[in-house]
């Protein structure tokens, strides 16, 4: 028994060791020195905290409170990072270099401080005068109600599954979605990762289920998808294709490469019964750069990914990949007319259509969802989605049913910082109140074919709401049968025809809640099952 106790306490320390080494050999080692390690490794919370330990030594201290802006600009706490700016500025004969102008800026953007924003972009442009990209972002400031005008044609909720921990990049899949999170598994030891202090990402599922009582749809429960796929690191985002039965998904590379950084590389993967196996990696991974995100063509012969290889317009850039003869072409860079300077990342095509998040284009604040129409010779001008698919913080992963119209995306506009949710999202929904045009036709018996269908002139109609059994519009076809409705809200509804006789007749009024295209609603009344009911009363 002794000696068991103390194998497991040596198994203990040394788990204990590897996740804390860093911590332990910090209290030996100068705050400040230790606070720029992290930044340069991409530890921007933990080089805050240590930058902020500093300054309650040295509260004067100009240069390391710019760094404490900078850091937790990097971390996405902008309200932390426009405080420390301010304190900067505070201090006699305090400036701004460029970067830090643009960051300020940015960060007032993203709190909804327009002024103040617009400020200082024209700070950064007046010592920049050729910046293309700070002169779009002045323009859309002062001109950000255009992103606002379509907001009631999309609808944006929370899912239930959302935690204080990161989920991100649903994609449907069957009667479900699956997503990425980093929240706390249920095992007793769990990985974690020093960047964020959180542990790595991993795939769930989730199923929507119908309420017996009321017929609503809600969220089940997130259970784990796809373990064989799980790699000792992070792992998604990822697509469907071949009608869900193949995958593309992002995972970290095994081993560390020359730089001592784990890289993000493509995978394949094939449904074998309920599990999932590795078929190949994408030629094109590296130990030099990381491939981001990743979306596919549901014949698996287009890639569209984000990398930060070299070579690119800056920050991250999108590529594609197409499969030909067997095998994958060199990744071609899908050109300035959707890259820019800054970040490009989590592209999604649908029908043609490139969905995609930018912070160099300009936007509503931070990642925006733009979307450019896939050319024969290129990408057309990409198009901010706007409000409220976009918010002044990060908005991406977009994927989107067969149809276009549901979806889901991510965002952390609601806690800030790397807690990024999941959203469901509908677009191109009908608004209210709009007219449709329709003709009123009637059949004298159920069993009369096609050609026993007669125009109906001059009859009355309502249009009847079913919750209520309320009439909420009237009016009279002409001689030739048509008319026009006016639908003032949705609901579902029936239309209401009364005779000559003063019999009523009713048929069912379906309408879709998304936008469609202009037609002409036919209504057939089957007289003679009206004229039964009638005489039973």
């Amino acid at each position: 028994m002794t000696k068991t106790w103390i194998v497991l306490a040596i198994g203990c320390l040394g788990y204990l060791q590897g996740a804390s080494q860093a911590t332990v050999f910090s209290l030996f080692q100068d705050p400040l020195h230790e606070a720029d390690r992290h930044f340069a490794a991409g530890h921007y919370a933990q080089a805050a905290t240590l930058y902020t330990t500093e300054l309650a030594r040295k509260p004067n201290d100009a240069a390391t409170r710019r760094k404490l802006a900078q850091a937790r600009y990097r971390a996405k706490d902008y309200s932390g990072a426009v405080a420390a700016y301010d304190q900067y500025l505070s201090g006699t004969g305090n400036t701004l270099p460029w970067d830090d102008l643009y960051y300020y800026a940015e960060a007032n953007a993203t709190l909804g401080r327009r002024a103040v924003a617009l400020d200082y972009y024209k700070r950064c442009l007046a010592q920049q005068p050729d910046h293309e990209l700070v002169a779009k972002k002045i323009w859309r400031l002062t001109n950000l109600q255009y992103l606002y005008e379509d907001s009631a044609h999309y609808a944006v909720r929370p899912l239930s599954i959302n935690t204080a921990s990161g989920e991100l990049c649903a994609v449907p899949y069957q009667d479900g979605f699956v997503f990425t999170s980093n929240r706390k598994g249920s095992g007793i030891v769990e990985r974690f990762n020093r960047k964020s202090n959180m542990p790595f990402y991993k795939l769930y599922l989730v199923r929507w289920k119908e309420d017996t009582a009321t017929h609503v749809l809600t969220v089940g429960k997130p259970v784990t998808f796809a373990t064989s796929l799980r790699g000792g690191h992070n792992t998604g985002p990822m697509a469907f294709y071949h009608g869900g039965k193949q995958i593309v998904f992002v995972t970290s590379s095994e081993k560390a490469g020359a730089n001592g950084r784990r890289t993000l590389g493509l995978y394949f993967a094939v449904a074998e019964g309920k599990k999932w196996k590795v078929v190949s990696p994408f030629p094109f991974n590296s130990d030099r750069y990381s491939i981001h995100d990743v979306s596919i063509n549901e014949d698996g012969t287009m890639l569209y990914f984000s990398s930060d290889m070299a070579g690119g317009a800056g920050g991250k850039d999108l590529y594609t990949s197409q499969w030909l003869d067997g095998k994958w072409t060199k990744p071609r860079n899908l050109g300035e007319a959707i890259n820019t300077p800054l970040n490009e990342a989590f592209p999604y095509l649908h029908n043609h259509m490139l969905y995609f998040s930018s912070d160099g284009h300009p936007g509503i604040g931070q990642l925006d969802i733009f979307r450019a129409q896939v050319q024969d010779d290129g990408y057309g001008e990409p198009e901010n989605i706007g409000y409220p698919i976009n918010s002044p913080y990060d908005d991406f992963g977009l994927a989107l049913d067969s149809l276009g119209t549901h979806g889901y995306l991510s965002s952390n506009r609601q806690h800030g910082g790397y807690d990024d949710d999941v959203y469901e999202v509908d677009m191109d929904l009908q608004t209210y109140p709009f007219t449709v045009a329709c003709v009123l036709k009637y059949k004298e018996h159920t069993w009369s074919d096609r050609a026993g269908v007669l125009i109906w002139p001059n009859a009355r109609v309502a249009l009847m709401d079913s919750g209520n059994g309320k009439s909420v519009f009237t009016t009279q076809t002409d001689a030739t049968g048509n008319f026009s409705i006016m639908i003032p809200y949705f609901s579902k509804y029936y239309v209401q025809v009364t005779d000559e006789e003063g019999a009523e007749h009713k048929a069912s009024f379906e309408l879709n809640k998304y936008q469609g295209e202009a037609s002409v609603h036919e209504i057939v009344i089957i007289k003679d099952i009206f004229k039964k009911n009638n005489d039973r009363k």
